[in-house]
């Protein structure tokens, strides 16, 4: 999930974005989004592996024992400025009051607090994120946010805060069976194209032949196979190869 060449091609900087989908496979949105005020200036990925201690009997020191690795995270720190100073705004949501009104940073708050952590009671579930800013996507849920409020009006209302948001990455079980065997295609595959790549060619690395593209196009719904969207997410099915020997 790196940054490098996050932005190579764009003419201007994109607004960081959160998508809400209603599903663990990302392919159901839910027609929810919330876009940043402020890009922001640096963000952290978070990497971990679990390891077991083990000690025999009368030891002193341990050793440690492979159990896993969690999936990662990443962390952002997220700027709210309702001053009007700036002359920003930058949302999907349509907000009253506007920037520059009190009440205007905690409405973004709750805005994207809305999306990002609102708890769906008959499905038992919050929403799946996808962050998406210039070629970066990361898929997954919001695990914490911790609000600091920074200025305020004289009624009290916030007038800038911060939200330090952490996302961890969230793979479903057919995803999960799909990375044990992330080379085998007889299992569904979930990947993200490239820049530059096409169906034929990603059928050609997956499964051997570039004749499967067909397949991978029905599965996706894709009417234009040659026109492929960098960080579009692609269901990649089992196949049925035929041995024609």
């Amino acid at each position: 999930m790196s940054l490098l060449n996050l932005f190579d091609g764009l003419a201007e900087v994109a607004k960081l974005t959160i998508i809400a989908y209603s599903d663990e496979n990302f392919q159901n949105k839910t027609g929810e989004s919330f876009q940043v005020m402020y890009n922001p200036n640096t963000f952290s990925e978070n990497f971990g592996t679990v390891y077991s201690p083990q000690r025999s009997i009368g030891g002193t020191a341990e050793s440690q024992s492979f159990m896993g690795q969690p999936s990662n995270s990443v962390s952002f720190d997220f700027l709210f400025d309702g001053t009007g100073v700036s002359g920003v705004g930058g949302t999907y949501v349509d907000l009253n009051p506007k920037v520059g009104e009190v009440g205007y940073v905690q409405e973004q708050i709750n805005a994207f607090m809305q999306i990002a952590q609102m708890y769906v009671g008959e499905e038992h579930r919050n929403n799946h994120l996808e962050l998406s800013w210039g070629t970066f996507h990361f898929y997954g849920v919001m695990q914490r946010a911790t609000v600091t409020y920074k200025l305020f009006h004289s009624s009290g209302a916030p007038l800038r805060a911060n939200i330090n948001a952490t996302f961890v990455q969230t793979v479903s079980r057919a995803e999960q069976a799909a990375l044990a065997r992330r080379q085998s295609p007889d299992l569904t595959h979930f990947r993200l194209v490239n820049e530059g790549e096409t169906l034929p060619l990603i059928a050609k690395k997956v499964y051997g032949d570039s004749k499967y593209y067909l397949e991978i196009a029905r599965v996706n719904n894709i009417n234009n196979f040659r026109k492929l969207k960098a960080g579009t997410r692609l269901v990649l099915p089992p196949v049925e190869k035929k041995n024609n020997g």
